[in-house]
């Protein structure tokens, strides 16, 4: 019974914020609801071992269908381009993660989570099964560079510095997804896929699974089926429940001024992209900054892609350079941060 009511709650809190028009209403309003459940009820029911999966399962689906032919031969053309600006802007937020920890006195791990640009799904799927990551701050962190990003990306594309105009919408024509036979059997070809690439302990394999599945089937010229927009929002409240359990404000000391420190790093995070559009822009005479700066900005693809069509600039360069680095801290991140924690876990004991 207190299972239903937590998944009543979680509904009621995702809709108070898709009316207040909050980013991630499906997301983070059951994820802050559920927290309050918990406080107040002083319940903690038993969630299905499945909510959790089925979230990330859908959240795969979605990134696989955004390639195609074209994007993936963008992909290509701008490798050299891509590959750099992803490295630096890791590296800048390696930085701004070792600031936030020496400041607020947090797991270096964990800061380091939560200052990856890699979306909040995404980067929870990843750190949920890594040892030593405090999803609290993981969470904070990475909330907090969304927030900058929504509020500071349009404001610096509409600002004299970007000059960006309204231009006509080049995202949302399509016809609306709906469920088929077809979805719901690509759907579980991709958790079978996920399970058996779980089995080869590969990090986030719900995520990873049914991504390389689904974008298969795109690049090969399959039609694949989007997914409906109320599967997304059931599956982005399955995880934003699952976040509000395992979130524990209660262990964190200094709230306030972490999350100040939080809003300041994403605040930098933003400017420095707006940097490297620029030094984009030197490097490929083609790309308007307009254009680099959507590209490069630490927001998901969806937001920057739809930001992107709504003052015309170049759409198929945005997808591809977001994915781009979305893929690459998909697969490469977590296997360099296993690498790192591990040697700084043995250095730790050899130093007691």
């Amino acid at each position: 019974m207190s299972l239903i009511l937590l998944c009543i709650t979680a509904c009621l809190g995702g809709l108070l914020f898709q009316l207040c028009h909050l980013p991630l209403a499906w997301l983070l309003g059951p994820m802050f609801s559920s927290m309050i459940f918990i406080r107040f009820t002083k319940k903690t029911p038993s969630l299905p071992f499945f909510f959790r999966d089925i979230g990330f399962l859908v959240i795969g689906y979605t990134i696989g269908t955004q390639f195609s032919k074209e994007t993936l031969l963008e992909m290509i053309t701008h490798f050299p381009s891509m590959f750099l600006m992803t490295i630096i802007m890791i590296i800048f937020s390696f930085g701004l993660a070792f600031i936030t920890s020496k400041i607020t006195k947090s797991n270096l791990k964990s800061t380091i989570a939560g200052s990856i640009p890699g979306g909040l799904t995404q980067m929870i799927a990843i750190s949920s099964e890594m040892k030593g990551i405090d999803l609290t701050v993981v969470t904070l962190i990475q909330v907090s560079r969304i927030l900058s990003v929504i509020i500071l990306v349009p404001l610096l594309v509409y600002s004299p510095v970007l000059d960006g105009v309204d231009a006509y919408p080049t995202i949302g024509n399509a016809a609306t997804p709906s469920y088929h036979w077809y979805l719901f059997a690509l759907l579980l070809i991709g958790y079978l896929i996920a399970k058996l690439v779980k089995k080869w302990k590969f990090p986030a394999p719900f995520i990873i699974g049914p991504l390389l599945f689904i974008a298969s089937l795109a690049i090969s010229g399959y039609e694949i089926p989007l997914i409906p927009t109320s599967l997304s929002s059931i599956a982005q409240i399955l995880i934003g429940i699952s976040l509000g359990f395992q979130i524990k404000f209660g262990k964190m000391e200094h709230k306030a001024k972490f999350i100040s420190v939080a809003f300041v790093s994403s605040f930098f995070l933003v400017l420095f992209s707006l940097l490297l559009g620029f030094l984009l822009t030197r490097v490929d005479d083609n790309i308007h900054l307009l254009t680099a700066f959507i590209g490069l900005a630490p927001g998901g693809m969806a937001e920057m892609a739809v930001l992107g069509g709504a003052v015309g600039a170049d759409l198929p360069i945005i997808t591809t350079y977001q994915l781009f680095r979305l893929l690459f801290i998909l697969f490469i991140v977590p296997l360099a941060m296993k690498w790192a924690f591990g040697k700084i876990d043995r250095m730790r004991e050899k130093e007691q």
